[in-house]
């Protein structure tokens, strides 16, 4: 994602955020050629930022926060036909679309990274890298899933714990939101497939050739019935009706007719 990966950075700069099975996370930074037409002929030069976070058990997740607690989505470039006429002669140039703060702002805390273990969630402010919150989810389980969705206009840390459990955090104070006995996970298969998704929904295999999707918001389960759908049976076309011979003389459209047919 683009962050700061040094304490003394005043810009943000593709990143690496490398998890770990023991806590420990890696930014490695990523130096990318300055314009288009060295991109194809240098390479992308990666190397260690020196920074190292730590956690309480294996990493999950990471998200990035702006200072207003938005989340910042990775950039993307816009999709394109290569094939398509309006092009002419003049060549398009790739253009990625940035989700980041301007670096002529003044020196100061423009970021929020929320790392997710087994076991806690910390909030680092960047580029301080100043741990503001932490929260231990749970001693004596792990977690087996965390997402950063979006619910209700907000952003919340969603987790799926081993014993069943389903919790919600909020962002990026890490306050308690939700804290449900759902589902005790006796299938590796729920442990597999779960995963969270926007607006309070959920989803996991409950079997091999069946989606079992649940809400733990109380809007999305109020206006479940609008989003369920109809069943209905295939029906042929039925053939048309013959015109009478007063409707077409007095009140039908003309028709052509072959002279075979007359």
């Amino acid at each position: 994602m683009e962050s700061f990966a040094r304490k003394n950075d005043s810009a943000v700069s593709p990143c690496l955020w490398v998890g770990t099975g023991l806590g420990m996370v890696l930014i490695l930074s990523l130096n990318l050629p300055a314009s288009d037409d060295l991109r194809h002929s240098e390479p992308v030069m990666v190397s260690p930022s020196g920074t190292v976070l730590t956690l309480k058990g294996a990493v999950l997740t990471f998200a990035c926060l702006d200072c207003m607690g938005t989340l910042t989505h990775p950039p993307y470039e816009v999709w394109r036909d290569p094939h398509s006429a309006d092009d002419g002669e003049k060549t398009r140039k790739r253009k990625l679309v940035m989700h980041s703060p301007s670096s002529s702002q003044d020196m100061g805390d423009h970021q929020f990274a929320v790392i997710c273990s087994e076991k806690q969630a910390k909030v680092f402010s960047l580029p301080s890298q100043t741990c503001l919150y932490v929260h231990n989810i749970t001693e004596t389980s792990f977690l087996l899933r965390a997402d950063v969705v979006t619910l209700c206009n907000s952003v919340c840390l969603a987790c799926f714990c081993a014993n069943g459990h389903i919790m919600t955090l909020s962002l990026p104070s890490l306050r308690p939101l939700l804290d449900l006995n759902y589902l005790p996970v006796t299938d590796m298969r729920i442990a597999r497939t779960f995963c969270f998704t926007n607006e309070g929904q959920a989803l996991y295999l409950s079997s091999p050739t069946e989606i079992q999707r649940l809400t733990y918001s109380q809007e999305m389960c109020d206006n479940l019935q609008d989003m369920l759908g109809d069943l209905f049976t295939p029906v042929e076309t039925p053939e048309a009706q013959n015109r009478g011979f007063l409707k077409g003389l007095f009140g039908g459209s003309g028709q052509a007719f072959d002279r075979e047919e007359l």
